[in-house]
């Protein structure tokens, strides 16, 4: 009975001296200050330099010991780029912070009538333009109207340019079209919000109109080119109109 209450007692000492040994290293951690800012990231040229988000963060964490970080400063820092879709930070034993991010990836720039720009995603994510960066990618231009915002929007907000939700709509349909979609240099939207192409190859307007049976009007566009494409006659065309069902309406110069 003695041994085993002595056996207790030794486990029961173990444990307390464990405990005060855990809480002294870690207030000894604590107070280490922080080593350095390490970001990862899987592209070295992007939307965010690395140099200009390693001073950003430097800032937040100016003469910080690892305790008195604020990890809340650093994630709403990050959210608040607009070019940053995720992201995680945290500080590891060492007393480095490690910050690793994604970009958004654009899929196309939009033009507006004023001249303003931004990128949309493949997920709807709109996207500011920057003076230091620009991904060759589909340009959509003509009567486009853009928020007067710098950060990020999702084009399933209520408030926003139904042309633009076309205009993905028309990149999808493109991308779906394995021969189109080498094909396709520009989108552009009229007055009327009705979308035209500018086809490589073709001196002309190819007419596409609204989104509705956008992969038939592709499809046609894309038999029409395979078989005529070399013929001069299709030099003669001042339009070529895909808006009529199981049509393709030819207008001379």
């Amino acid at each position: 009975m003695v041994k085993k209450i002595l056996s207790i007692v030794l486990w029961v000492v173990t444990a307390a001296a464990l405990i005060v040994l855990f809480v002294f290293a870690r207030e000894d951690y604590l107070r280490t200050p922080l080593k350095s800012i390490q970001l990862i990231t899987d592209t070295d040229t992007g939307f965010v330099r690395k140099g200009v988000l390693h001073d950003e963060l430097g800032q937040i964490c100016s003469q910080k010991k690892v305790g008195t970080v604020n990890m809340m400063d650093i994630q709403k820092h990050l959210e608040d780029n607009p070019w940053i879709e995720d992201n995680a930070s945290y500080i590891d034993l060492n007393g480095n912070l490690n910050v690793s991010f994604k970009e958004y990836e654009p899929k196309f720039r939009v033009f507006s009538k004023d001249g303003r720009s931004v990128y949309v995603t493949d997920d709807g994510v709109v996207i500011p333009s920057s003076p230091i960066y620009t991904p060759y990618v589909l340009v959509a231009s003509g009567n486009f109207q853009l928020r007067n915002e710098t950060g990020s929007y999702k084009l399933s907000d209520t408030i926003v340019d139904r042309n633009l939700v076309n205009a993905l709509h028309w990149y999808k349909a493109i991308q779906a079209n394995s021969f189109i979609k080498n094909c396709v240099g520009q989108l552009y939207c009229n007055s009327r919000n009705q979308f035209e192409l500018t086809v490589k190859g073709l001196e002309t307007r190819v007419i596409v109109g609204d989104t509705c049976s956008a992969a038939d009007k592709l499809k046609r566009l894309e038999i029409f080119m395979q078989q005529r494409l070399d013929s001069p006659e299709t030099r003669l065309f001042k339009s070529i109109n895909l808006n009529y069902k199981n049509q393709i309406v030819c207008t001379k110069r």
